[in-house]
C-alpha cells in the first residue's frame, strides 16, 4: 500500500465535501486543487490543507505529482475533463453522470482503456456501508424474494435558468442530477429493466423538474421511482419483499438509519457503522484499485456505469416525447 496525491480539477461544492472526506484516508495526500479563478483555488487551498493551488486545468494536469484526478466541475464539462485528464496520463475518479450521454462514457472508457489508466464514476452511493448492508439482507432473504422498490429524491429549488439545474446547456434536468439515486439503487438491486416508462413536468427551460419513473425487471420486480426540482419530498427508499420490508430513511442515498419490518412485527433499526462524510469509501475503492494494478473497479465496473447512463438515455428519450 502507497500513499496517493490526489489532485481536485475544480472547486465548488461537491469538491469541498469530496476533499473533507479524504482527510480520513491514510493514504490519500491532499495535493493540488485546480480552478479557472487562481484566487479561488488558492482559498480552497488553504481551507482544505492541499499543499498547491493551479489557475488552470492544464497547469494542474501537467504537475508529474498527480497520481488521480477527481473530476468535480458541472455535467456538461464531465466529459471534456475527463479526456484531459486521461490524456494526461492521469487517474480518474469522476463525479456523476460519468456523461452527458453513453456516446461519452464510451469514449472515456475506450480512452482509459488504449492509456490503461484507471477511472471510475464517482457514484459515492454504490460503497456506503448503509447500501452495501441492504443488499447483504436482500440476498440473506431477510425480506423473503424482493418485489417492489419505491425511491424518491426531491427538494425544492429556486428556478433560476442559468443555474446548472435547469440551463440544458449545463446538463440540467432532475433526472441528470438527483434521479440518478433513484436509477442507480434500482439497477444495483434489480438489474436493467425490461420495461421502462416515464412521465414528467418540464421547467420554462424545457428541462425536466420532476420526473416519476416506473421500471419493470426480468424476474418481475416494479421501481417505482421520483425525482423532483419542485417538492421537498421524504427522500427515502423502501424494498418490499414476500416477507416484509427494508426502509433506507432520509436521505436514502446517504442513510444513517436502516430499519426493518417483518410482517406484523415491529420495526427493527439494523446498525449501520461507517466513518468520515461518506464520499471516503469511493476514494478508498479507487486507491485499493491502484494498489491491485487495476484499471477498472470490480465493484463498479465499466459495465454498470454504461447501463445506468443508458438508462437515463432511455428516461430522458420518454421525456421529450412526452414533453
Amino acid at each position: 500500500m502507497r500513499n496517493y496525491r490526489w489532485a481536485i480539477l475544480g472547486a465548488g461544492h461537491i469538491a469541498e465535501k469530496f476533499s473533507e472526506s479524504l482527510k480520513v484516508c491514510q493514504q490519500a495526500e491532499l495535493y493540488a486543487v485546480a480552478s479557472r479563478s487562481l484566487d479561488k483555488a488558492e482559498n480552497f487551498r488553504k481551507d482544505f490543507g492541499f499543499k498547491k493551488a493551479y489557475g488552470s486545468y492544464e497547469e494542474m494536469l501537467a504537475d508529474p505529482s498527480v497520481d488521480i484526478v477527481y473530476i468535480a466541475t458541472p455535467n456538461n464539462l464531465h466529459f471534456e475533463h475527463t479526456m484531459m485528464s486521461l490524456n494526461a496520463g492521469k487517474a480518474v475518479l469522476c463525479e456523476k453522470p460519468f456523461g452527458l450521454n453513453k456516446s461519452q462514457v464510451d469514449q472515456m472508457i475506450r480512452k482509459a482503456q488504449e492509456k490503461k489508466l484507471f477511472l471510475m464514476e464517482a457514484l459515492w452511493s454504490r460503497f456506503l456501508p448503509s447500501i452495501l448492508k441492504v443488499k447483504k439482507e436482500i440476498e440473506a432473504g431477510r425480506i423473503g424474494t424482493p418485489k417492489v422498490l419505491q425511491a424518491e429524491f426531491g427538494f425544492k429549488a429556486e428556478y433560476n435558468e442559468n443555474s446548472r439545474l435547469f440551463n440544458p446547456s449545463l446538463g440540467g434536468g432532475s433526472v441528470f442530477d438527483i434521479g440518478i439515486y433513484p436509477l442507480f439503487l434500482s439497477l444495483y438491486l434489480f438489474g436493467y429493466p425490461t420495461e421502462i416508462k416515464a412521465i414528467s413536468i418540464p421547467a420554462p427551460t424545457g428541462t425536466d423538474m420532476t420526473t416519476s419513473m416506473l421500471l419493470k425487471h426480468k424476474n418481475g420486480e416494479i421501481s417505482n421511482l421520483t425525482s423532483s426540482f419542485a417538492l421537498r419530498m421524504e427522500t427515502d427508499a423502501r424494498i418490499y419483499g414476500e416477507k416484509g420490508y427494508l426502509k433506507l430513511h432520509r436521505m436514502f442515498h446517504m442513510p444513517t438509519k436502516l430499519v426493518c419490518k417483518i410482517g406484523d412485527e415491529d420495526e427493527t433499526e439494523l446498525p449501520i457503522h461507517w466513518v468520515g462524510n461518506g464520499y471516503n469509501y469511493e476514494a478508498l475503492e479507487v486507491m485499493k484499485c491502484l494498489d491491485e494494478g487495476l484499471t477498472e473497479s470490480r465493484e463498479l465496473p465499466f459495465s454498470f456505469s454504461e447501463d445506468l447512463i443508458s438508462l437515463i438515455d432511455k428516461v430522458n428519450d420518454l421525456i421529450k416525447n412526452n414533453i
